[in-house]
């Protein structure tokens, strides 16, 4: 075998054109960041998984309130695929429910007692402001 029966050699246009290549890509992969790590993206990614969380509490409370609904078993973090680029606090989080039945008898009372002391606290509040 001789050195021409090898891999065939890059020429100097085909290595410029990588080299061209491989820059566009990583200045498509600094914008992608840079758009990812600008504060307002942040704070707006952040709002959303408040926005879930709050979600998923009041869903919760519901359950409870109610007697019927799901509760949640357990949650756990789920990891990035190989080769993600993950910036701080953009974690996934995943939440497993259960459904469960009704709630006991007295469980239910003391909520309708709870709500209705709430209730005349509410408006006693409102007619000493008035006064």
């Amino acid at each position: 075998m001789t050195g021409r029966d090898t891999e065939p050699r890059q020429t100097p246009a085909d290595i410029v054109a990588e080299i061209n290549r491989e820059q566009r890509h990583l200045a498509e992969t600094l914008e992608e960041l840079s758009v990812q790590a600008r504060p307002a993206n942040i704070a707006r990614r952040q709002m959303d998984r408040v926005r879930e969380q709050g979600a998923r509490i009041v869903d919760e409370a519901r359950a409870l309130v109610v007697g019927g609904g799901a509760v949640r078993v357990e949650g756990h973090q789920v990891e990035p695929e190989d080769g993600s680029i993950v910036i701080k606090g953009d974690d996934r989080f995943v939440t497993t429910y259960q459904s469960r039945g009704q709630l006991p008898r007295e469980v239910l009372l003391l909520a309708a007692g709870v709500g209705a002391v709430v209730a005349v606290g509410v408006v006693a509040w409102a007619v000493s402001r008035r006064k």
